[in-house]
Protein backbone atom coordinates (compact mmCIF):
# COMPACT_ATOMS: atom_id res chain seq x y z
CA UNK A 1 0.00 0.00 0.00
CA UNK A 2 2.94 2.30 0.84
CA UNK A 3 4.36 1.64 -2.37
CA UNK A 4 1.53 2.97 -4.11
CA UNK A 5 1.13 5.79 -2.83
CA UNK A 6 4.31 6.56 -3.16
CA UNK A 7 3.73 5.92 -6.89
CA UNK A 8 0.69 8.05 -7.08
CA UNK A 9 2.76 11.12 -5.34
CA UNK A 10 5.52 10.50 -7.21
CA UNK A 11 3.09 11.29 -10.66
CA UNK A 12 1.12 13.77 -8.74
CA UNK A 13 4.47 15.77 -8.70
CA UNK A 14 5.17 14.71 -12.48
CA UNK A 15 1.85 15.75 -13.46
CA UNK A 16 2.61 19.02 -11.43
CA UNK A 17 6.07 19.69 -13.41
CA UNK A 18 4.18 19.16 -16.73
CA UNK A 19 1.73 22.71 -15.93
CA UNK A 20 3.11 25.57 -17.68
CA UNK A 21 2.10 28.62 -15.64
CA UNK A 22 2.86 32.68 -16.65
CA UNK A 23 3.53 35.59 -14.43
CA UNK A 24 0.86 37.79 -16.14
CA UNK A 25 -2.32 37.59 -17.79
CA UNK A 26 -1.94 37.16 -21.49
CA UNK A 27 -3.04 36.71 -25.14
CA UNK A 28 -0.96 33.68 -26.05
CA UNK A 29 0.40 34.65 -30.02
CA UNK A 30 2.15 31.58 -31.02
CA UNK A 31 2.78 27.94 -29.85
CA UNK A 32 6.17 26.86 -30.77
CA UNK A 33 6.28 22.93 -30.12
CA UNK A 34 3.20 20.75 -30.75
CA UNK A 35 1.30 18.34 -28.21
CA UNK A 36 2.72 15.78 -27.15
CA UNK A 37 6.65 16.70 -27.92
CA UNK A 38 9.53 17.08 -25.28
CA UNK A 39 10.55 19.86 -24.88
CA UNK A 40 13.93 21.37 -22.51
CA UNK A 41 14.64 23.30 -19.73
CA UNK A 42 14.52 26.96 -20.85
CA UNK A 43 13.07 25.93 -24.45
CA UNK A 44 10.93 28.52 -25.51
CA UNK A 45 7.27 27.04 -26.01
CA UNK A 46 5.03 29.79 -26.61
CA UNK A 47 5.23 33.76 -27.23
CA UNK A 48 2.16 35.82 -25.87
CA UNK A 49 1.96 39.70 -24.83
CA UNK A 50 0.29 41.76 -22.12
CA UNK A 51 -2.56 43.46 -23.59
CA UNK A 52 -2.70 46.03 -20.86
CA UNK A 53 0.40 47.17 -21.09
CA UNK A 54 1.20 47.77 -25.21
CA UNK A 55 3.36 50.52 -26.34
CA UNK A 56 4.40 51.47 -30.04
CA UNK A 57 7.67 52.46 -31.56
CA UNK A 58 8.01 55.08 -33.52
CA UNK A 59 10.63 56.13 -35.74
CA UNK A 60 10.88 60.23 -36.13
CA UNK A 61 12.85 61.92 -37.72
CA UNK A 62 16.31 63.58 -36.00
CA UNK A 63 15.04 66.65 -37.44
CA UNK A 64 12.16 67.11 -35.45
CA UNK A 65 13.04 64.89 -32.04
CA UNK A 66 13.74 68.60 -30.71
CA UNK A 67 10.20 69.00 -30.51
CA UNK A 68 9.49 65.86 -28.52
CA UNK A 69 8.88 66.05 -24.71
CA UNK A 70 8.38 62.98 -22.61
CA UNK A 71 4.25 63.65 -21.27
CA UNK A 72 3.34 65.01 -25.21
CA UNK A 73 -0.03 63.68 -26.32
CA UNK A 74 0.14 61.61 -29.13
CA UNK A 75 -3.19 60.19 -31.37
CA UNK A 76 -2.78 56.92 -32.79
CA UNK A 77 -4.48 55.32 -35.46
CA UNK A 78 -4.17 51.26 -36.56
CA UNK A 79 -4.27 50.30 -39.93
CA UNK A 80 -6.62 47.39 -39.34
CA UNK A 81 -9.46 49.70 -37.69
CA UNK A 82 -9.43 53.42 -39.32
CA UNK A 83 -12.87 54.26 -37.82
CA UNK A 84 -11.00 53.75 -34.09
CA UNK A 85 -8.87 56.22 -32.37
CA UNK A 86 -6.35 55.65 -29.40
CA UNK A 87 -4.41 58.11 -27.50
CA UNK A 88 -1.23 57.87 -25.95
CA UNK A 89 2.04 59.57 -24.71
CA UNK A 90 5.24 60.08 -25.23
CA UNK A 91 7.28 57.74 -22.71
CA UNK A 92 11.13 57.82 -23.73
CA UNK A 93 13.23 59.40 -26.80
CA UNK A 94 15.69 57.61 -28.15
CA UNK A 95 19.12 58.93 -28.04
CA UNK A 96 20.85 56.28 -30.79
CA UNK A 97 19.70 56.54 -34.61
CA UNK A 98 17.77 53.54 -35.58
CA UNK A 99 20.47 52.57 -37.99
CA UNK A 100 23.15 52.69 -35.32
CA UNK A 101 21.42 49.23 -34.37
CA UNK A 102 21.05 47.47 -37.73
CA UNK A 103 22.22 43.72 -38.27
CA UNK A 104 23.48 44.70 -41.78
CA UNK A 105 25.75 48.51 -41.96
CA UNK A 106 25.31 50.15 -44.68
CA UNK A 107 28.21 49.87 -46.90
CA UNK A 108 30.18 52.81 -48.98
CA UNK A 109 33.19 51.66 -50.11
CA UNK A 110 33.36 54.39 -52.62
CA UNK A 111 34.55 57.14 -49.30
CA UNK A 112 31.71 59.25 -51.07
CA UNK A 113 29.48 60.50 -47.77
CA UNK A 114 26.00 61.55 -48.56
CA UNK A 115 24.07 63.43 -45.65
CA UNK A 116 20.45 60.99 -44.63
CA UNK A 117 18.52 62.09 -42.33
CA UNK A 118 18.66 59.64 -39.32
CA UNK A 119 15.37 58.29 -36.98
CA UNK A 120 15.47 58.07 -33.40
CA UNK A 121 13.16 55.62 -32.04
CA UNK A 122 10.39 56.58 -29.83
CA UNK A 123 8.31 54.97 -27.34
CA UNK A 124 4.97 56.01 -26.75
CA UNK A 125 2.31 54.14 -24.20
CA UNK A 126 -1.02 53.33 -25.18
CA UNK A 127 -3.80 55.12 -22.43
CA UNK A 128 -6.82 54.47 -23.21
CA UNK A 129 -9.17 52.32 -25.93
CA UNK A 130 -9.95 49.00 -26.93
CA UNK A 131 -6.59 47.94 -26.38
CA UNK A 132 -7.65 44.27 -27.16
CA UNK A 133 -7.64 45.15 -30.35
CA UNK A 134 -4.19 45.85 -31.03
CA UNK A 135 -1.33 43.25 -31.13
CA UNK A 136 2.40 43.57 -31.41
CA UNK A 137 3.28 44.36 -34.76
CA UNK A 138 0.02 45.71 -36.12
CA UNK A 139 1.04 49.06 -37.89
CA UNK A 140 -0.15 52.16 -36.65
CA UNK A 141 0.33 55.64 -37.13
CA UNK A 142 0.99 58.65 -34.88
CA UNK A 143 0.53 62.21 -34.68
CA UNK A 144 2.26 63.78 -31.99
CA UNK A 145 1.00 67.59 -30.31
CA UNK A 146 4.28 69.26 -30.77
CA UNK A 147 1.52 72.57 -31.04
CA UNK A 148 2.53 73.75 -27.25
CA UNK A 149 5.97 72.63 -27.59
CA UNK A 150 6.82 75.00 -29.88
CA UNK A 151 4.42 77.48 -28.37
CA UNK A 152 6.81 77.24 -25.23
CA UNK A 153 9.77 77.98 -27.37
CA UNK A 154 8.49 81.04 -28.76
CA UNK A 155 7.27 82.35 -25.52
CA UNK A 156 10.90 81.42 -23.77
CA UNK A 157 12.90 83.70 -26.49
CA UNK A 158 9.85 86.55 -26.48
CA UNK A 159 10.85 86.43 -22.81
CA UNK A 160 14.66 85.74 -22.64
CA UNK A 161 14.30 82.86 -20.08
CA UNK A 162 16.00 79.33 -20.04
CA UNK A 163 14.43 76.22 -19.09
Amino acid sequence: MAEAQAKLDEERLRIADLEVKSPISGVVNKTLIDQGEYVSAGQPILMMHDPSKLWVEANVKETDIGELRRGQPVAISVDAFPDRHFSGHVAIIGRAATSQFALLPDPNPSGNFTKITQRLPVRIYIDDGPTELIGPGMMVEVDIDVAHTRSEKDEQSKTGTAG
